[in-house]
């Protein structure tokens, strides 16, 4: 447990604790390669990874209804490729494919399916969006 009300301590590993006001709890933030001590009450005494920053990504699903083809649009660009998925409205797949983004738009087309409504899923490194679609003649 680090805690010290007004003096300072030291740790394991050399980090030094001033000013903490509870249980597991620093006053300020202390960050290097290995570990980062966060503020606040009841927080663990170091964090072994960094979680990296959320990053906001708006998509525009065009059309919508759709016939034959959805185009995804991202207003920042995603590394990697996607994973596509397509639900019906009972949960079943029934489209599967991987694409990569070309100018922060994926497009899947061919979509010869039923009318009626269907679940869309894209799964990226660090990206997950899912819609609803409706498909018409």
């Amino acid at each position: 447990m680090l805690s010290s009300q007004g003096t300072s301590s030291r740790a394991s590993g050399g980090v030094v604790v001033r000013q903490t006001i509870g249980q597991q709890s620093a006053i300020g933030n202390f960050k290097n390669t290995n570990a980062i001590v966060g503020q606040g009450f009841l927080q663990s005494e170091t964090m072994k990874t960094a979680v990296p920053p959320v990053i906001s990504i708006t998509t525009v699903t065009y059309p919508n209804p759709f016939i034959d083809r959805v185009n995804f649009q991202f207003s920042s660009p995603i590394a990697g490729p996607f994973k596509i998925s397509l639900f019906d409205v009972m949960g079943r797949l029934v489209y599967y494919k991987e694409k990569t983004a070309i100018n922060n738009i994926v497009t899947i087309d061919n979509l010869f399916f039923a009318q009626g409504e269907y679940f869309v899923k894209l799964t990226a490194k660090n990206f997950n969006y899912s819609t609803n679609l409706l498909k018409s003649k």
